[in-house]
């Protein structure tokens, strides 16, 4: 794929300047607001997707790495979900009384993930980040958190949340167990659960780090929840507690659950998700059919055709021939983390100016780059190796500028 000389991406940009009369940031998505930096380059508004490619409004194609921020696992409209979808709406999407869906999906999920009892659904993964926090302090009567990485905006800590709640919450660093060990000494008898998401840059200090958050929790009586938003079906199926072995009290899972469809899913043990009687935890659109039927395609897919074999081989695909480029221009670059969920990033003294430099190269020659490269199902062997090209292609241009010295 060559620089497309006469490319332009004038139509998305006035786009968004319009948006922005109508919508803060003009999108609904930090994560999708185009840099400012990259106005000429970056595509501000993608209308169509098929497969492992998006199209802009100026009509531009690109192998996609997005992926809607991680949610497109199988591949843009992908026929056994989308004809699922189609199927079901034909009878309609919610109703005044449960769909039989909601425990077909829940009685899958009990299958295939091991900390699984009992299951509820909801329709983003930070709300029910948020469902397992207000489970937890009403199952062990306590109020502290301790938390580990992102676990969405409702549960950020930042402007607009009292000091109070604030208190409440005590984020702490991936892979080493000693600030948690620290903390429940400074608290005890205080703290209700440890949430944690893998940081996937190093992802590999999962093992002992999760088996010895296990070990701190059940020896001070609270609760071990996963964040399996990224690394459920991606990962593994059953996400991190799949891949390190080792089972928490309640997890979440979203993104890659439904292929695109607004689902997540908080589950666990019973004697904690039963708590929800009292607790109350209720959403009207729960239960919506159409993410359901796409939930349910999307775990019989996953579980009788390879699709994390393919993510894991894409994976290592992209990896090994992005260093091999490196290695020949002496760029200073790696993919850091494990092959479905690769970080690209750069160790230089201008790091940041480089990684946006790049990102721009690749754009221009019709790869969508991200912060995670989200390998999918529907890359093949092919359309990687012409990713691998391009991202030759973008740091020899960069090497030939002497931006690496």
């Amino acid at each position: 794929m060559s620089v497309q000389t006469e490319r332009t991406v004038e139509q998305s940009w006035a786009h968004y300047d319009r948006a922005l009369d109508a919508i803060p940031m003009g999108t609904q998505t930090h994560s999708k607001a185009p840099r400012e930096a990259l106005r000429s380059i970056e595509p501000a508004c993608i209308v169509r997707g098929k497969g492992c490619r998006v199209w802009d409004l100026d009509g531009n194609e690109y192998i996609d790495f997005r992926f809607g921020m991680g949610p497109v696992t199988l591949g843009y409209c992908f026929p056994p979900v989308d004809e699922a979808i189609r199927k079901q709406l034909e009878s309609g999407i919610v109703f005044p009384y449960p769909h039989p869906l909601e425990a077909e999906v829940a009685e899958r999920l009990i299958q295939i993930i091991p900390c699984a009892d009992r299951v509820r659904f909801l329709k983003t993964g930070g709300e029910a980040m948020a469902a397992t926090f207000r489970l937890a302090r009403g199952f062990t009567g306590r109020e502290i958190l301790l938390t580990c990485g992102y676990h969405g905006w409702i549960n950020t800590m930042r402007k607009g949340v009292p000091e109070a709640v604030r208190n409440l919450s005590q984020s702490l660093p991936w892979g080493d167990v000693t600030p948690f060990e620290e903390a429940f000494t400074s608290h005890p008898d205080q703290i209700a659960a440890v949430s944690v998401a893998c940081s996937y840059g190093d992802i590999e200090k999962g093992d002992p780090f999760l088996a010895d958050l296990r070990s701190l929790t059940e020896q001070h009586g609270a609760l071990l929840i996963f964040d399996e938003i990224v690394t459920g079906f991606r990962l593994a199926i059953a996400g991190a507690q799949e891949y390190f072995g080792v089972t928490p009290d309640l997890a979440v899972f979203a993104k890659g659950i439904s292929n695109g469809m607004p689902l997540a899913c908080y589950l666990g043990k019973a004697e904690i998700m039963d708590r929800v009687k009292d607790v109350i935890i209720s959403s009207t659109f729960g239960g919506d059919t159409l993410a359901l039927a796409a939930a349910k395609a999307v775990i019989n897919f996953y579980t009788t055709e390879p699709v994390i074999d393919t993510l894991w081989v894409r994976g290592r695909q992209l990896h090994q021939g992005f260093h091999e480029h490196c290695q020949r221009l002496g760029a200073p670059a790696k993919f850091r983390g494990l092959p479905p969920l690769g970080m690209l990033t750069f160790k230089h003294s201008n790091s940041s100016d480089l990684l946006t430099r790049f990102q721009a190269e690749l754009l221009k020659r019709g790869v969508i780059p991200y912060s995670v490269y989200y390998t999918n199902f529907s890359h093949t062997e092919a359309d990687i190796q012409e990713v691998i090209a391009v991202m030759g292609d973008a740091l020899e241009t960069m090497a030939n500028e002497a931006l690496f010295d």
